[in-house]
Formats: structure tokens, sequence, C-alpha cells
């Protein structure tokens, strides 16, 4: 049972970030100073509607890659580095049972 929900994560990450566009939302806040930004600085910078730009972040943040703060009229998306840490585990041990 618990390799069928950890095969499950790791099939709702890999779908997550089958999509070049939540990849490169992944990449412009990671590249931030402060390892976080808004959906209207990822609209500027990809050249994308804010409602495309939401949905990739709702994406991220359901299979929780990202986690979003509220700051006044804003809010503000960083990568969940607790999630990511332990996904990157799984998918360590994994290529490491495909190259035995």
């Amino acid at each position: 049972m618990e390799n069928e929900k950890k095969v499950e994560d790791l099939e709702e990450i890999f779908k997550a970030l089958s999509n070049p566009n939540r990849l490169k939302i992944i990449y412009i806040i990671s590249k931030k100073e402060n390892k976080s930004t808004t959906v209207t600085e990822i609209t500027k910078t990809m050249k994308i509607t804010q409602p495309a730009a939401s949905q990739h972040l709702k994406i991220l943040k359901t299979v929780k890659i990202l986690e979003s703060k509220k700051e006044g009229n804003n809010i503000y998306y960083k990568i969940n580095d607790q999630t990511v840490s332990t996904r990157k585990k799984e998918i360590d041990t994994l290529f490491t049972l495909i190259l035995k």
C-alpha cells in the first residue's frame, strides 16, 4: 500500500512537471533573489495571460511543489522546499533501481 501511494505521488509530480510552462514557472521562481514571485510577475515574464498563469500555479500548488502566502493584495508563490526534497529522494530511488 505504501508503495502504491508513492507511485501515485510520483505520477502526480511527473504530470505537473510535464508541462513546459510549469517548468518555466519553477525556473522563474528559483532564479528570483527572494525565491518568491506573484502571478503578475509570472505573466509579464512569460507573456501569458493571468488565467493561464493562475491555472499552472494551481496545479503546482496541488502537488505541493509550490506554496503561497498572501501579503496585502498580492499572493506570493515560492518553492515548497520540504516537498521538493522528499520527491527528489523518491525520484533518485526510482532511477537508482532503474539503473541497477
